[in-house]
């Protein structure tokens, strides 16, 4: 009987830095959780349509697949470096967004870097990343700062935002799922808008209310071998999150929230932190 082979790692790359940054952090996770990995690069035909409508000629075409080879050749042997040398490379012609969303259909994880060129162009601040973000189909890593991979950065925690929503047992998971496989440990923290009109009472009770949904959320994982610490304050989620990821190796969060995450990743919040972390962040779909 044979074994289904493991969805792959999907990482997209156009030869800027910040995408093999994106790489060389998508081949570390594929060794650590022994998954396959698979880079793309997006030609991209449409874009040298003339007018929209008059195809480019074949010469065109086939400069741009030279260059994507060779960025692809250059991602593999970095992967390898990481650990990970049978890693399969794909050119794809549909337009970057349009290619990683199609490959996350069979991914497990799509990793994209904070930005970049070429087709693969603004991956966090433009419409690839929107489109990315809103609609792949697995969970998404982007690829922030340049201290993860500093000396020592592996000691560093994983930080979960968890607002009790219905995402939260699936970052709960993932967050606890990648300190494990990290031998990190995991800061959990509920963060509600600090509102500074509130009186005492009502900011003790919001607190207790905090700490008590952290417990029953908890209570539903197995925490086994990860040392974990619950966070609850008074605070602006997003100025937290940032806050933290200054001294994290990854931030996980959910695509979508409410309470104390409301509107990741489409809304403020979501968009300041990708904007603004200091390390790579990671989007876990709802359902």
């Amino acid at each position: 009987m044979t074994t289904a082979p493991s969805p792959p790692i999907v990482t997209g790359v156009d030869g800027s830095v910040e995408s093999l940054d994106a790489v060389r952090w998508a081949a570390r996770a594929a060794h650590l959780r022994g998954a396959p990995l698979e880079i793309v690069y997006a030609v991209d035909f449409s874009a040298l349509l003339a007018g929209g409508v008059v195809p480019p000629p074949e010469e065109m075409k086939e400069v741009l697949r030279v260059r994507g080879r060779q960025y692809l050749r250059a991602a593999a042997e970095l992967a390898a470096a990481q650990g990970v040398p049978d890693a399969a490379t794909r050119l794809d012609p549909d337009r970057a967004a349009q290619a990683l969303i199609d490959a996350s259909l069979t991914a497990s994880l799509l990793v994209v870097g904070s930005a970049g060129h070429g087709k693969l162009a603004s991956l966090l601040a433009g419409s690839v990343a929107s489109a990315v973000g809103a609609h792949a189909s697995c969970d998404t890593v982007v690829v922030r700062g340049d201290t993860w991979d500093e000396p020592g950065a592996a000691d560093r925690p994983v930080v979960a935002g968890v607002d009790g929503g219905e995402t939260s047992t699936r970052i709960l998971e993932t967050a606890l799922a990648e300190s494990r496989t990290r031998h990190a440990p995991l800061i959990v923290v509920h963060a509600a808008a600090d509102e500074p009109q509130s009186r005492e009472p009502d900011r003790a009770a919001l607190a207790d209310a905090g700490h008590q949904l952290l417990a029953e959320r908890l209570s539903a994982h197995d925490t086994e071998g990860v040392a974990v610490e619950e966070v609850v304050v008074q605070s602006h989620p997003r100025r937290e999150l940032i806050e933290r990821s200054t001294t994290a190796q990854l931030v996980v969060l959910g695509t979508r929230g409410r309470g104390g995450f409301p509107g990741l990743l489409l809304g403020s919040t979501g968009q300041a932190l990708l904007h603004n972390a200091a390390c790579p962040v990671y989007l876990v779909r709802g359902a």
